[in-house]
C-alpha cells in the first residue's frame, strides 16, 4: 500500500509541474499579446495624428485656393465695371437726354467701382498674406526640384508634410 501512495504522490507532482508549465506559457503569451497590442495602439495613434495634420493642412490649402478664386472673381467684376463705364461714356455723346441717363448710369457704375475699391482695401491685407503663402509654395516647388525630400521641405519652411506635398502637386504641377 505504501507503493500506491508513493505512486499517487509522484503522479500528483508531475501533474502539478505540468500545470505550472502551462500557466507559465499562458502568461508569456499574454505578455506577448499585450506588447503587440501596445505597439499597434502606438501605430494607430501616430496614423491618427498624421491624418489630423493632413486634414488641417488640406483645410489651410483649401482656404488658400478659395481666396485665390474669390480674388479672380473680384478682378473679373472690376473688369466688367470698367467696360460698363467705357460703354456709358461712349453712349452719352449722342443726345442731351441720353447724357443725363448716361451720367446717372455712370454715377451708378462709379459708386459700384468705389465700393469695390473699398472692399479691395480690406482684401489687400489678406492679399499680402496670400502672396506670402504663394511665395512659400513656390519655394517648396523650387526646393523639390533641387532634390530635397518632402520632409526636409516641410521642416525648412515650417509647414506640414501634407501641405508641402499639395504645394508641389498643385503649384508646381509635379508628381511625387
Amino acid at each position: 500500500m505504501d507503493a500506491y501512495v508513493i505512486l499517487f504522490i509522484f503522479f500528483g507532482l508531475i501533474l502539478i509541474l505540468w500545470s505550472l508549465r502551462a500557466i507559465k506559457k499562458d502568461v508569456e503569451r499574454g505578455e506577448k499579446i499585450l506588447y503587440e497590442s501596445e505597439k499597434v495602439q502606438k501605430d494607430l495613434s501616430q496614423l491618427l495624428n498624421e491624418a489630423i495634420d493632413t486634414i488641417e493642412e488640406l483645410d489651410s490649402f483649401g482656404d488658400y485656393i478659395i481666396e485665390r478664386i474669390e480674388n479672380k472673381v473680384k478682378w473679373a467684376k472690376s473688369e466688367i465695371l470698367d467696360t460698363r463705364i467705357s460703354q456709358v461714356k461712349e453712349n452719352t455723346e449722342h443726345t442731351e437726354s441720353e447724357k443725363k441717363i448716361g451720367k446717372a448710369t455712370d454715377f451708378e457704375a462709379y459708386t459700384e467701382k468705389t465700393a469695390y475699391i473699398e472692399s479691395s482695401k480690406d482684401m489687400q491685407k489678406n492679399e499680402n498674406k496670400k502672396r506670402s503663402k504663394e511665395e512659400l509654395y513656390r519655394k517648396a516647388v523650387e526646393l523639390y526640384k533641387q532634390g530635397f525630400t518632402v520632409e526636409q521641405i516641410a521642416s525648412s519652411l515650417n509647414i506640414g508634410k501634407g501641405e508641402a506635398k499639395l504645394a508641389i502637386k498643385i503649384v508646381g504641377r509635379e508628381s511625387i
